[in-house]
């Protein structure tokens, strides 16, 4: 009976994983018929911290609907000039594990930002953001990155 109750508690658990239905992630904009999506970044500092402001842009003319497989809409990592990670959005953070969707509409602007609270060293640094969203609509994972430089 032991035996039983572990193979399926096996098969649930191994059920529950992500499936890999989409592309392989890229470090370029998706494109959509008659115009793009696009992800940017800018990072503005502030007295005692940076802020990365954030646009996922529809430019297309139709609606693109984007499918979360938890509560957390992007990932961000900052690096200094010699590749390691000073910043990532998602370190120390939990999220939610429940399936969302969002749509936006043709020309329309969702807005993220994400504030790291440390202003490090003077010097270059770069930031990477990747959008969470997925879509069957898009060949690629939404990617941006920003060289910036602390003064």
């Amino acid at each position: 009976m032991r035996l039983i109750s572990m193979i399926v508690m096996l098969l649930f658990v191994g059920g529950c994983g992500q499936n890999g239905e989409y592309g392989p992630d890229k470090e370029v904009s998706g494109e959509v018929e008659n115009g793009s999506v696009a992800l940017t970044v800018e990072p503005v500092q502030k007295p005692g911290e940076i802020e990365f402001k954030m646009s996922v842009v529809n430019n297309t003319d139709e609606a693109v609907d984007f499918e979360f497989s938890s509560g957390q809409k992007f990932e961000l990592v900052v690096t200094d000039q010699e590749g390691n990670e000073r910043y990532r959005y998602s370190k120390g953070k939990m999220f939610t594990q429940a399936f969302q969707t969002m749509t936006l509409n043709p020309k329309e602007t969702y807005d993220l930002t994400d504030v790291w609270k440390e202003v490090p060293e003077p010097g270059e640094y770069e930031v990477n953001v990747m959008f969470k969203g997925r879509t069957e609509q898009l060949a690629s994972a939404l990617r941006a990155s920003k060289t910036f430089e602390v003064k």
